[in-house]
């Protein structure tokens, strides 16, 4: 396979700065020159995408076409976003774009079944607006799993105020929240959790560790997704 890895980011920078991290890791390269192509579109000025689904922001669908196009011209291979919310308008963005587009939901659905295969009942900590429009819920009732997610006031008090305090580098307030709004999804019946917002597994460090095969990495299952996009042969710059 030809061509580069087109990588739409900014949303957040710490969730793509992560997602390029965990790439380099995980590929099995031995010279800088195994490694695969990336070029990176990082708008961070893109509209919040919560806010865009709960009505109270722009869409910010422009600006992730705008990225889209812009991989597509310089030539990228296939695109990946390391944004769960931004998932929301795939179809557009797929529909805008020559290169195949990796679906960071998809990938993750897939590593449960490689890390837990007897696992019947997943929970998801997301985004409110990721929540809302149950892209995950989707893809894991079609796979039939049953699926548990934080109730309207876990979202309130524990999950956004924890993706609020991880954007302003307050890593222990977000710990302390995600880590009472996972114990609640695995008292609800959850054996594994996909943390389903790519910002979400910085304050859950300490637990994924702990406990690995309890949880879904979203970015890692992407990485995971573009390893096997990208698997054909090592790629020409």
């Amino acid at each position: 396979m030809s061509g580069f890895l087109g990588v739409l980011g900014g949303m957040g920078p710490l969730a793509t700065a992560d997602f390029l991290r965990k790439l380099v890791k995980k590929t099995p390269a031995s010279i800088d020159q195994e490694h695969i192509p990336v070029m990176l579109y990082g708008d961070c000025t893109t509209p919040d995408r919560t806010a865009s689904i709960v009505g109270t922001g722009p869409s910010p669908l422009p600006k992730l076409l705008e990225g889209i196009a812009l991989l597509n011209r310089s030539g990228a291979r296939a695109i990946c976003i390391p944004c769960n919310s931004a998932h929301c308008w795939f179809d557009e963005m797929q529909a805008a774009s020559a290169a195949p587009l990796i679906h960071i939901v998809r990938a993750s659905a897939q590593q449960i079944r490689r890390k837990n295969p007897a696992a019947r009942t997943v929970g998801v900590l997301s985004t409110f607006g990721t929540h809302r429009m149950r892209i995950y819920r989707q893809t894991l009732d079609e796979m039939g799993y049953a699926v548990v997610t934080p109730t309207d006031d876990e979202f309130e008090t524990l999950v956004s105020p924890g993706i609020a305090m991880m954007k302003a580098n307050d890593w222990a307030g977000a710990e302390a929240a995600y880590e009472k709004a996972s114990r609640l999804l695995t008292a609800r019946g959850a054996e594994i959790t996909v943390l389903g917002c790519t910002e979400i597994p910085f304050g859950m460090e300490r637990q994924y560790r702990a406990n690995p095969t309890k949880f879904v990495d979203s970015n890692d299952a992407l990485v995971d997704a573009v390893l096997e996009v990208f698997a054909e042969g090592r790629i020409a710059a």
